[in-house]
């Protein structure tokens, strides 16, 4: 063996260890997936109310505002959903991440949750489900479509009104996201967390790269 061989050998023995430290390890198909919101989502209406925990939830185009949650078949809240056409989306606060497991506890079939966690609920303007008032921000969704997926309903709801706390605004009217203190979940790891520091701006954090030497 040449010179040069032994020493490509040993560069090898000595980097391999660090190489391996960032391998990356297949995991095969998983629902892993974080940060998630930890939303309320509130179904029915006067005395026919119902609140749920749910993490399956996500922006889907913002003209017309579109979100979409999924339920399993069977689950009470989906029963309401279709036969109000209508829910609220309320997302709680960090200090609040013990009711909001609770609320993906037990169903509400069986007991009222919002009285069993001490919340309470405000009129919405555009819809008759209410929204809950001890959640810093809320939705009003008309349901506009349903796809099934296997034994999942993913639900499409048009937000026709938002709400937000004037206590986590800025003078400005701008939101402050530390005073807001979202919930967040992460999925499959099945952990609450908040969200952590500002980091930069969209649309400009990215600028770096486009500025040439």
């Amino acid at each position: 063996m040449g010179s040069g061989s032994i020493f490509f050998a040993l560069v090898y023995l000595l980097v391999y260890p660090f190489i391996m430290l960032y391998k990356k390890i297949p995991m095969g198909p998983s629902h892993l997936m974080f940060p998630i919101p930890a939303s309320l989502v509130v179904t029915g209406q006067s005395n026919d109310l119902n609140v749920a925990a749910v993490a399956w939830i996500g922006m889907m185009t913002y003209s017309p505002p579109i979100v979409t949650i999924s339920l399993k078949e069977g689950r009470h809240s989906l029963d309401l959903i279709r036969k109000y056409k209508e829910f609220t989306v309320n997302l709680p606060s960090a200090e609040h991440y013990k009711e909001t497991d609770y609320c993906g506890l037990v169903s509400g079939s069986d007991e009222n949750k919002l009285e069993t966690i001490g919340f309470s609920t405000e009129d919405s303007l555009n819809i008759k489900t209410p929204i809950i008032k001890e959640c810093p921000y809320n939705m009003e969704c008309k349901v506009v479509k349903e796809v099934t997926i296997d034994c999942w309903q993913l639900v499409f709801g048009e937000i026709v009104e938002t709400h937000i706390d004037e206590s986590v605004c800025k003078n400005d009217g701008s939101i402050d996201v530390n005073k807001l203190n979202p919930l967040v979940y992460l999925a499959q790891i099945k952990e609450y967390w908040t969200i952590g520091n500002k980091l930069g701006d969209v649309k400009t954090s990215g600028e770096h790269f486009t500025k040439k030497p």
